[in-house]
């Protein structure tokens, strides 16, 4: 049995309340939710009475928040008898923008379901190059690169992620309505982009490049560092953009953005994930790995730290 779920569970229903001890926890509530489930799947009978305001733990709840505080405390003895002090370990993460908006989210409320009270998070969104120097120099533990360049990984822990697939963007009243559209149409229209100099630009580059044509030939190209900012723009109508799918996926299925991809470009970019040389398998790591790597249906990575894979 996990003492995380104990813990929890004691927590809810002294507090009486799920919201209130995801707050004091760290935790979101729907991670508070899913450890009191696991814990009445294991016991097999409800152990909180979810009537009235005020969540009560039933007589089974209260007959465990009985024996799970003697447990916790037996495990604080083991700790003091041999000197353990508690630490919080520390993760350091890299990724560029496009990842962290389209698929950090979910990741994260996934892994903070389970090692979120324990576990001291840093997050930085950068470009490729910044964050291999931050493997190298041990600032980050671990960092998803996203191919727009060609990168030299020689040397380094990798392991490969499913493509990301870059689309033009633009909204229905911009009357764009053919999925294939050809590129001269795509043009005439005002493009949005994060960054002069970001993964989505050079990807664009390299893929005008080998059709023949140069990325400076739109209308109109508009540099705003802000994801929301641009696609706010894009649905009001007033151009296009060249995103992540998956910072989109959601508007797509809705028909609010529609997809537009260019016959002749390569619209999916590799993604790799970078460990640091430095880096230390603690159960936080490899806890965040596997979320990782089930996010994308990747086996256990287990055998990954095992076998200490370079590219």
């Amino acid at each position: 049995m996990d003492l995380i779920l104990l813990n929890t569970f004691i927590k809810v229903a002294t507090i009486g309340s799920i919201s209130k001890a995801a707050g004091l926890l760290c935790v979101t509530q729907s991670a508070v939710s899913r450890r009191i489930k696991l814990l009445e799947e294991h016991y097999g009978r409800p152990l909180l009475e979810r009537t009235g305001t005020t969540l009560r733990p039933t007589p089974a709840g209260k007959m465990l928040i009985e024996k799970a505080k003697s447990i916790l405390d037996i495990e604080r003895q083991i700790l003091d008898s041999l000197g353990v002090k508690e630490t919080r370990q520390k993760i350091s993460f890299c990724c560029t923008p496009s990842f962290g908006i389209g698929s950090l989210p979910a990741i994260l409320d996934s892994f903070l379901a389970d090692k979120g009270e324990k576990t001291d998070l840093k997050f930085v969104f950068a470009m490729p190059e910044e964050a291999l120097d931050g493997i190298r120099s041990g600032r980050f533990d671990l960092a998803l690169i996203e191919h727009c360049d060609d990168l030299d990984l020689n040397g380094y822990r990798t392991y490969p992620l499913p493509p990301d697939e870059m689309i033009f963007i633009s909204a229905p009243a911009r009357g764009i309505d053919m999925p294939a559209p050809d590129i001269d149409r795509l043009l005439g229209e005002r493009l949005y982009l994060k960054n002069e100099t970001g993964c989505a630009k050079r990807f664009l580059d390299r893929n005008m490049r080998s059709i023949g044509r140069d990325g400076n030939e739109f209308v109109n190209t508009v540099y705003f560092d802000d994801c929301p900012f641009i696609l706010s723009q894009v649905r009001a109508g007033n151009g296009i953009a060249f995103v992540s799918a998956t910072i989109v996926q959601a508007e797509l299925r809705a028909g609010t953005l529609r997809a537009h991809r260019i016959a002749g470009f390569d619209p999916f970019r590799p993604r790799t994930i970078v460990f640091s040389p430095h880096m230390e398998c603690s159960p936080a790591i490899h806890a965040f790995t596997e979320t990782l790597f089930a996010a994308h249906d990747i086996p256990s990575s287990a055998a990954l730290f095992s076998s200490r894979r370079t590219r």
